[in-house]
Protein backbone atom coordinates (compact mmCIF):
# COMPACT_ATOMS: atom_id res chain seq x y z
CA UNK A 1 0.00 0.00 0.00
CA UNK A 2 2.66 2.52 1.00
CA UNK A 3 4.81 1.58 -2.01
CA UNK A 4 1.92 2.47 -4.32
CA UNK A 5 1.45 5.77 -2.48
CA UNK A 6 5.16 6.50 -2.93
CA UNK A 7 4.92 5.84 -6.66
CA UNK A 8 1.84 8.04 -6.93
CA UNK A 9 3.51 10.91 -5.07
CA UNK A 10 6.65 10.54 -7.17
CA UNK A 11 4.81 10.66 -10.48
CA UNK A 12 2.62 13.54 -9.31
CA UNK A 13 5.68 15.54 -8.30
CA UNK A 14 7.34 14.67 -11.60
CA UNK A 15 4.30 15.91 -13.54
CA UNK A 16 4.28 19.20 -11.62
CA UNK A 17 8.03 19.62 -12.17
CA UNK A 18 7.62 19.00 -15.92
CA UNK A 19 4.90 21.66 -16.12
CA UNK A 20 7.18 24.14 -14.34
CA UNK A 21 10.10 23.32 -16.68
CA UNK A 22 7.87 23.75 -19.74
CA UNK A 23 6.65 27.08 -18.38
CA UNK A 24 10.25 28.19 -17.82
CA UNK A 25 11.14 27.15 -21.38
CA UNK A 26 8.19 29.15 -22.68
CA UNK A 27 9.37 32.22 -20.75
CA UNK A 28 12.91 31.75 -22.08
CA UNK A 29 11.83 31.44 -25.71
CA UNK A 30 9.44 34.39 -25.40
CA UNK A 31 12.31 36.49 -24.01
CA UNK A 32 14.56 35.20 -26.79
CA UNK A 33 12.09 36.42 -29.42
CA UNK A 34 12.03 39.81 -27.68
CA UNK A 35 15.82 39.98 -27.71
CA UNK A 36 16.22 39.53 -23.97
CA UNK A 37 16.68 35.83 -23.19
CA UNK A 38 16.50 35.25 -19.45
CA UNK A 39 16.85 31.80 -17.93
CA UNK A 40 14.37 31.57 -15.03
CA UNK A 41 16.70 30.01 -12.46
CA UNK A 42 14.12 30.27 -9.65
CA UNK A 43 11.53 28.30 -11.61
CA UNK A 44 14.00 25.63 -12.61
CA UNK A 45 15.26 25.37 -9.04
CA UNK A 46 11.71 24.92 -7.76
CA UNK A 47 11.11 22.20 -10.34
CA UNK A 48 14.23 20.33 -9.21
CA UNK A 49 13.25 20.65 -5.54
CA UNK A 50 9.71 19.38 -6.22
CA UNK A 51 11.09 16.44 -8.19
CA UNK A 52 13.56 15.59 -5.42
CA UNK A 53 10.81 15.70 -2.79
CA UNK A 54 8.77 13.28 -4.88
CA UNK A 55 11.77 11.03 -5.29
CA UNK A 56 12.39 11.12 -1.55
CA UNK A 57 8.75 10.18 -0.87
CA UNK A 58 9.08 7.22 -3.23
CA UNK A 59 12.29 6.12 -1.52
CA UNK A 60 10.91 6.45 2.03
CA UNK A 61 7.56 4.83 1.33
CA UNK A 62 9.08 1.93 -0.60
CA UNK A 63 10.94 0.87 2.54
CA UNK A 64 14.39 0.84 0.98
Amino acid sequence: MSEQLGQTLYWSATAVAVVIVLWAALIFFYGLSQGQPIVPIAGLSCAVIIWLVGRGCRYLLAGR
